[in-house]
């Protein structure tokens, strides 16, 4: 059942970067398992304290990393609310603007674009979503 959201969660980011003219497909690396198959399981590494210069909340988990030199994304579970999270972001980054909520989920996110938050509500807490595009294209 955790797959399924973290599917979700994925096609919504693939989904808001199509519309941004942005690729995705570029950013997620698939590690190849040691029998020379492919797997599609993202590596989970430690949560750190900031991740492209983006505050990640303190008790975050599951943290997944996908650091590409253009773009990259961050992806964990925290047991805080959304609107917690929310506050969190704009607390930490003023220059964040939110965006109305759509099916539950907070956009927010810099004048340029370079840095977008998705704060998703889950069965225990939030799912936050981190994007952040480098502006040397």
């Amino acid at each position: 059942m955790k797959n399924l959201y973290v599917k979700r969660r994925a096609m919504y980011l693939t989904l808001l970067l199509g519309t941004s003219g942005l690729s995705y497909a570029d950013t997620v690396s698939v590690e190849a398992a040691s029998n020379g198959k492919l797997t599609d399981k993202p590596s989970i590494v430690s949560c750190p304290s900031e991740f492209q210069q983006v505050k990640i909340s303190h008790d975050a988990r599951q943290c997944q990393a996908f650091d590409e030199p253009l773009t990259a994304v961050m992806v964990y579970h925290s047991p805080a609310a959304p609107e917690a999270m929310v506050e969190l972001y704009q607390t930490a980054h003023p220059v964040l603007k939110a965006h109305s909520p759509i099916n539950g989920r907070t956009l927010l996110s810099s004048k340029d674009k370079a840095i977008r938050v998705i704060v998703s509500p889950d069965k225990t807490g939030s799912q936050v979503d981190i994007l952040v595009t480098s502006n040397d294209k």
